[in-house]
């Protein structure tokens, strides 16, 4: 039989989603640099700000018959060797296939084994899609959001209190941090 032969360099993104194809639906993959990384399981908390943040947004979205969609979970292609994974996103609404490169709004939901790629790594590479506007960065462990806007040259807005109100602009919304954190015990 041998030994066969592997392919040494990063993986590129056909690869990882004929790779993802074969995984169960409940693990969440990203390509980062060529290198595929499962995401640990969400906390209920991580998952109460995401479903939190997505209802509000759909219903904003049905009100008000926007050009956009809210997308929980769905893969964007930096470039060919990195298909992170923001835990939500706003893109337009014209959308087919497994990922997106026309996001205008990622959102991610802090995690103690995620929180230094997101802050660092994800912010550097979601600001060089030229569709995204604003990245947001939400705490699961204290009442905090970090909004990175291209507008402000991607500079740090930070809402602190359940009475803050973030912004985004590009989509005409405004949203309290008590409906972000709804039902998670930290208010």
């Amino acid at each position: 039989m041998g030994v066969p032969h592997l392919d040494s360099g990063p993986m590129r993104a056909e690869e990882f989603f004929a790779f993802t194809a074969t995984r169960p639906d409940d693990e969440k993959w990203e390509l980062i640099e060529g290198e595929p990384v499962l995401n640990a399981s969400a906390s209920r908390l991580h998952q109460t700000i995401i479903r939190n943040l997505t209802v509000m947004l759909d219903a904003l979205a049905r009100e008000t018959s926007v050009p956009w969609e809210v997308l929980p979970g769905l893969g964007v292609r930096i470039s060919d060797i990195s298909v992170p994974v923001p835990d939500v996103l706003i893109r337009p609404a014209t959308f087919t296939g497994v990922e997106c490169n026309d996001m205008i709004i990622a959102f991610e939901v802090l995690s103690p084994s995620t929180a230094n790629k997101d802050l660092r790594w994800k912010r550097k590479a979601y600001a060089t899609l030229p569709s995204l506007r604003q990245y947001v960065v939400i705490a699961q462990d204290a009442v905090e959001v970090v909004s990175f806007d291209r507008a402000n040259e991607f500079s740090e807005r930070r809402f602190e209190t359940a009475e803050s109100v973030l912004d985004l602009p590009v989509i005409g919304a405004c949203i309290n941090l008590r409906e972000i954190y709804r039902g998670t015990g930290l208010l």
